[in-house]
């Protein structure tokens, strides 16, 4: 882990409560966790991070990879002194969770693995992202995604939250965010999904189009003991549309699975 980042992170909860490591998708920052971190607080040491190349963490121009990425929160926990640790992770914050979950399975005691996928659709789809961003930044993507983040009905009721979550993605680094889009172009853990032995809960929205609730049942039936838990009247960004849900399901499988 020689070419780690240290990752700017928001660390919650008594000291010495059973830890609990939040990952945010691309294009967002720890404070999507802001719910879910305020509701863990009161029985976990909640740690939320920011990706490399998002928010406060360094942005480097170098090639990322999710390996990497996965290495940097492997890096995270150790600066805490956390040999063990929970993680729960959306989006490309899942797609950390697996590599997790297959290239550091001793460190895990429980994952959650949310709206995310084991191969997001195909290379030449991300690295053509990554070059448009590079070139033009990330505004020209934010109508595309927020179609994809929220439903119709989500973001006619609520316009504020919507916009929230929405700054977050403008504010990306255009470095950090095509970087990223260059990670998810070399990731594919489809043949390696079966090596993840932390007890997992798969999390899905109902009305996610990018990784729809067929795409967890399909994790589910490849990670040994897991089981797949759908959030309705959601799409990708499923914690910030149904907070009180979402948070309920990931709260029940930690409490269960970290005693």
């Amino acid at each position: 882990m020689t070419d780690t980042v240290a990752l700017h992170h928001v660390d919650e909860g008594a000291p010495d409560a059973p830890p609990v490591l939040l990952g945010a998708s691309l294009g967002t920052t720890h404070a999507m966790w802001d719910e879910l971190a305020a509701d863990l607080a009161r029985d976990f040491r909640v740690v939320r991070f920011d990706t490399r190349g998002h928010g406060a963490s360094p942005a480097p121009a170098s090639a990322y990879t999710v390996a990497g990425l996965a290495d940097d929160v492997a890096g995270l926990a150790d600066s805490l002194g956390l040999d063990r640790f929970a993680y729960v992770g959306l989006s490309l914050g899942g797609a950390i969770g697996q590599v997790l979950g297959i290239e550091h399975r001793d460190r895990l005691t429980s994952l959650v693995l949310c709206c995310t996928a084991p191969v997001f659709g195909s290379p030449d789809t991300w690295h053509e992202r990554a070059a448009q961003v590079r070139s033009e930044g990330v505004e020209g993507l934010v109508d595309a995604t927020v179609e994809r983040w929220f439903t119709p009905t989500y973001r006619t009721a609520h316009p504020d939250r919507v916009a929230w979550v929405m700054d977050m993605f403008r504010a990306t680094p255009p470095v950090g965010y095509a970087g990223c889009c260059d990670a998810l172009a070399g990731y594919d853990v489809s043949e390696q999904l079966s090596a993840i032995t932390a007890p997992t809960l798969v999390v899905a929205g109902a009305d996610d189009p990018g990784t729809p609730p067929s795409v967890g049942a399909a994790m589910v039936e490849s990670i040994p003991g897991a089981r797949l838990e759908v959030v309705d009247d959601a799409a990708h960004i499923a914690n910030v549309a149904q907070p009180e849900a979402f948070n309920s399901v990931v709260r029940k499988h930690l409490a269960g699975t970290m005693s």
